[in-house]
């Protein structure tokens, strides 16, 4: 999936989000200012390939959303099909204030989107939250600790995407050590050696 298959709309509000992420980057550190001039390519096409490999998910928890990578991208792309529900858990009040800037900025709700910014720590928050389809996060955390935040969410019927770098398998051989769980991957379009990693049917050994 790329920028070019989506529609005017969609683009413009990517280009908003963008914007708004350059803007507000001179004043809080929303993102590591090595990566500000690749935000297109490191971020942004980043996060649609992890919404590429939700399946249409219908309601979808990112956790740990930062600047909002994936979860203000697939709350755009939601709205590209005029629903969906998703909830973006962040613990930094500052970053959850750029977040709910973008959602007005391009006004996802009124094109029939549910987003939802949780300003909480993440296992606070998670027990307050329905059900999803898919939960999510990007370069947050190892598998296995990943594994323990979202395990009631996984042993349930909800589906892990999961985005790693060229450590995957020794994250996937640690996680095995404490969890038994079925497995899927995809290579990155973009970083060679990396993989979006789905993950179900969660259970502790």
């Amino acid at each position: 999936m790329d920028v070019n298959s989506v529609s005017r709309e969609t683009q413009q509000r990517l280009t908003d989000f963008h914007d708004l992420l350059i803007q507000w980057q001179a004043r809080i550190n929303l993102i590591a200012s090595s990566t500000v001039d690749q935000i297109w390519q490191r971020h942004i096409l980043d996060s649609l390939q992890i919404y590429g490999a939700m399946d249409d998910a219908e309601i979808v928890v990112d956790i740990g959303s930062g600047a909002g990578f994936p979860g203000l991208v697939i709350a755009i792309m939601m709205a590209e099909k005029g629903a969906g529900r998703i909830y973006l858990v962040e613990s930094n009040g500052k970053k959850c204030a750029f977040m709910n800037a973008v959602i007005r900025k391009t006004d996802l709700r009124a094109a029939g989107v549910h987003v939802e910014v949780v300003n909480d720590r993440i296992e606070n928050a998670l027990p307050q939250l329905p059900l999803p389809d898919v939960v999510t996060a990007r370069a947050l955390a190892p598998l296995n600790d990943l594994l323990t935040l979202t395990k009631d969410f996984l042993s349930s019927g909800s589906v892990g995407v999961f985005p790693k770098g060229r450590g995957h398998g020794e994250e996937i051989k640690h996680a095995q050590q404490h969890w038994e769980f079925d497995i899927g991957q995809s290579d990155s379009q973009l970083e060679d050696a990396s993989v979006i990693l789905k993950i179900s049917a969660l259970r502790a050994r």
